[in-house]
């Protein structure tokens, strides 16, 4: 029986994950999911998955989770940390036999300055010196990420890009796509996956979100060069928060490379058409609070 560990299980990407994978893997996989505490671990078999204890700052924790496993997802927080906390997980999944590593990193260019790009592309560089079969998942702005703002306010959409147009991805199609790299190695290894799938200003998406809800939404624009104080308000790591906040000044400018690519992957690598925002927001209108 192969056996597929998902970092990352009780986050948005590994969560929807360990959803694909149950939909799709057959009776000879072994779907686990990684988690760091006991709460994680309930939440996880709640959802009818088994649970295996993985905590990157705990080193001890690794080689045990990674036990038997053929096929790893490779996920890590928003810090600095994760280049450590990449390097311990590769180490024990190299020491305990793993073959094959879907690692979630993001879209950029080749020769990014940008920190929390270069981090991604130096564990994906890591991965494949360490001998491993790989395949590389670099989506771009996440319409989950967008959808947690308009939750929370449904008359409004806050970003720091102005009318720059900027490309889309869902969580659910990274998770269908990692999942079918997770469950067919050998027909994705080698392979570096950019997921974008739709293009669009955020008044664009604001228009969108007001047909779809009923109510009117707003896009308020705010000054990228605010951006980094906000975030250390908010408590995000420094260095991270200095290299996402410089990230949308580029953006801002129309500066950034391949901040508005789309590619047809999804569409491609699953046989089915990619998430629009459109979709999404339709599928998920009970989370919003309702009309005064």
């Amino acid at each position: 029986m192969r056996r597929i560990l998902v970092t990352g299980a009780t986050g948005t990407v590994g969560g929807a994950v360990l959803k694909a994978l149950a939909a799709t893997a057959d009776d000879d996989v072994q779907v686990l999911g990684a988690s760091r505490s006991a709460a994680g671990d309930a939440a996880i078999a709640a959802a009818g998955h088994a649970a295996v204890r993985l905590d990157y700052d705990a080193p001890a924790t690794l080689r045990p989770a990674m036990d038997g496993v053929d096929a790893l997802f490779l996920a890590t927080g928003y810090t600095v940390d994760m280049l450590v906390q990449s390097k311990r997980a590769l180490d024990a999944a190299k020491a305990a036999g793993v073959r094959h590593v879907v690692h979630l990193g993001a879209l950029a260019a080749d020769d990014t300055p940008l920190a929390h790009f270069a981090w991604h592309q130096l564990i994906e560089r890591a991965i494949e010196a360490m001998g491993f079969s790989w395949t590389h998942l670099r989506p771009n702005f996440f319409i989950d990420t967008a959808w947690a703002g308009v939750r929370a306010r449904p008359d409004r959409i806050v970003h720091f890009v102005a009318d720059r147009p900027v490309s889309w991805i869902a969580s659910d199609d990274i998770a269908a796509v990692a999942a079918v790299a997770l469950a067919d190695p050998a027909a994705h290894a080698g392979k570096a996956y950019p997921l974008a799938s739709e293009r669009a200003t955020f008044a664009q998406v604001a228009s969108v979100l007001s047909e779809v809800t009923g109510r009117a939404v707003e896009y308020r624009p705010r000054p990228a060069a605010e951006l980094f104080a906000i975030l250390q308000r908010q408590g995000m790591e420094p260095v991270y928060a200095k290299s996402l906040a410089e990230g949308l000044v580029l953006a801002e400018t129309g500066d950034l490379p391949l901040a508005d690519a789309v590619f047809p992957t999804v569409e491609e690598v699953t046989g089915r058409p990619a998430t629009t925002w459109r979709a999404f927001a339709a599928a998920r209108l009970s989370e919003l609070p309702r009309a005064s």
